[in-house]
């Protein structure tokens, strides 16, 4: 387990409260005794804090867990179905869907819209429409997560200039959603909220470096440095699709040169893949006939154009896992293990571990559930106080 140190003193009541919640919500502990020797709190301080959540419902006990051994067993605790709930929000490229959570991230309701054509003013409303209908019968929110395609100006809360997004520029999405609704809302790059995600409660636990990459229509990013997203000074998010392994490639949307998104984005590979088998077939069942010798080719090819990109990237941040999205859910294994091999293979800093390769928990869910989660980490931060 990371350790996760406590503060022991009373201005630091907060910062305690949240660190003692994100422990219990994400299954790293479940006693008071485990939270007193994860964050060194004392247990007076520990007991303390978990009786105030228990006064509200925010923190209920569970069965006692049978240790085998002499004296009492510890109490085993958990989040309450009275603790405040979160609303994620995704703004995709063909959907906007919206979750409601609780804070150890079970799925209580689900929204969503999709669309061929939008205006910006048509996004907004489909924003509003998922997020009344989720909200309608629930009011103890402790905040609203957002997920945006980018680029984003995650400080401003501006949608900038998505490729293959309907034209719609320069569109200030937390600043529409603010004055509509009651609550704190937090906006992120929607591969920034997924890789938190998967820090918190997914594959990503354990870890303090890691890439996240999402593999759809385009291909997007995010960065948990030192255990925490990584955002430059403006807000920002990291665009390993837009690194080019063919400096005399087709000029991209970014106006840079062969960059990884035109070679190896689902759309590019499956129109590759149908004009070379002429079957219109999903993703994952042409994965089904790599067996075909043309099949296999073109999924090779898209492997090692993946691996090239994510060479670089590994150079430079050095991480300690790679966490594959969105379409990637629908490789074979067998495609996963041969990019874990190129990249350990020819990356610069050569140890005794590898650097593993996995998909993600949340599989095609993360970067929704990533949307709640950006309100929830505010609470685990000490940035949202739940008690007066």
């Amino acid at each position: 387990m990371e350790k996760a140190s406590g503060k022991n003193s009373i201005s630091s009541k907060r910062y305690n409260r949240g660190l003692l919640l994100k422990l219990l919500a994400t299954g790293a502990c479940k006693s008071r005794i485990e939270l007193s020797r994860a964050t060194g709190l004392t247990k007076m301080t520990v007991s303390n804090i978990i009786s105030e959540f228990m006064e509200k419902g925010i923190v209920v006990e569970d069965t006692e867990e049978d240790t085998q051994t002499c004296g009492r067993n510890p109490m085993l605790l958990k989040i309450g179905k009275d603790a405040p709930k979160a609303a994620g929000l995704l703004i995709f490229r063909d959907r906007i869907e919206a979750v409601l959570c609780s804070m150890n991230l079970e799925i209580l309701g689900t929204e969503r819209i999709g669309f061929s054509s939008l205006t910006g003013e048509a996004l907004l409303e489909n924003c509003h429409r998922v997020l009344d209908k989720l909200l309608e019968n629930e009011k103890n929110i402790l905040g609203i997560g957002v997920a945006v395609i980018g680029p984003v100006d995650i400080k401003k809360g501006i949608l900038l200039n998505p490729p293959r997004f309907y034209g719609i520029e320069n569109l200030h999405i937390l600043e529409d959603l603010q004055k509509r609704y009651p609550y704190p809302i937090y906006l992120d790059h929607e591969h920034n909220s997924a890789a938190l995600a998967e820090k918190l409660y997914g594959v990503g636990q354990g870890y303090q470096d890691f890439i996240f990459l999402g593999i759809s229509n385009g291909i997007g990013s995010g960065i948990i440095s030192s255990g925490r997203v990584y955002h430059n000074e403006k807000g920002f998010a990291p665009e390993i699709g837009h690194i080019s392994i063919d400096r005399k490639g087709p000029l991209c949307s970014c106006r840079n040169k062969g960059c990884l998104e035109l070679y190896a984005s689902t759309y590019v590979v499956l129109e590759k893949l149908k004009a070379a088998t002429g079957l219109d077939l999903t993703f994952r069942e042409f994965f089904q006939l790599r067996e075909n010798n043309a099949v296999e080719e073109i999924l090779d090819q898209m492997v090692e154009d993946i691996s090239l990109a994510l060479i670089s990237a590994v150079n430079i941040l050095n991480p300690q896992l790679i966490v594959l999205g969105y379409d990637c859910m629908d490789w074979e294994e067998s495609y996963v293990k041969k990019l874990e091999d190129l990249v350990n293979e020819r990356r610069m800093v050569h140890v005794d571990c590898r650097i593993p390769i996995k998909k993600a928990a949340f599989g095609k869910k993360a970067q929704l559930l990533g949307a709640a989660v950006n309100a929830v980490n505010q609470v685990f931060e000490g940035n949202v106080l739940l008690l007066e």
